[in-house]
């Protein structure tokens, strides 16, 4: 068995402003073919629009409030909302609101930098 405690990973700070925290990946765990991350997005913050070459992604909304776009369509999102994003969809996720939009992500096959393509 293998335990993370999620307190336990340093968070860094990505070029978009977003908190992440890589909980599970092949870089720090056992997994060897997806990866989980807790990505949080303080007020006025938003991903760069960008699209995956090969994973298959999903967001669990934890909480917060705030808006996705995929592929050009707009939905408001927040806590308990799922949104799956196949290779190759145009995305970018924003807060809206006076809470954080914290999201649980996942990544089949595991994030890499490299397979990622920013378009915005």
């Amino acid at each position: 068995m293998h335990v993370i405690v999620r307190d336990g990973i340093e968070p860094f700070v990505g070029a978009d402003g977003a908190i992440v925290r890589e909980l599970a990946s092949p870089r720090n765990s056992l997994l060897t073919r997806h990866s989980l991350a807790e990505i949080r997005h303080p007020s006025g913050t938003a991903s760069q629009e960008h699209y995956h070459t090969v994973a298959e992604e999903a967001y669990y909304v934890l909480s917060g409030q705030g808006g996705v776009r995929v592929d050009g369509e707009t939905r408001a999102i927040k806590p308990g909302d799922v949104v799956v994003i196949v290779p190759g969809q145009r995305h970018k996720v924003w807060q809206e609101g006076a809470e954080d939009l914290v999201l649980l992500v996942t990544c089949v096959p595991a994030y890499a930098v490299e397979e990622v393509v920013f378009t915005g």
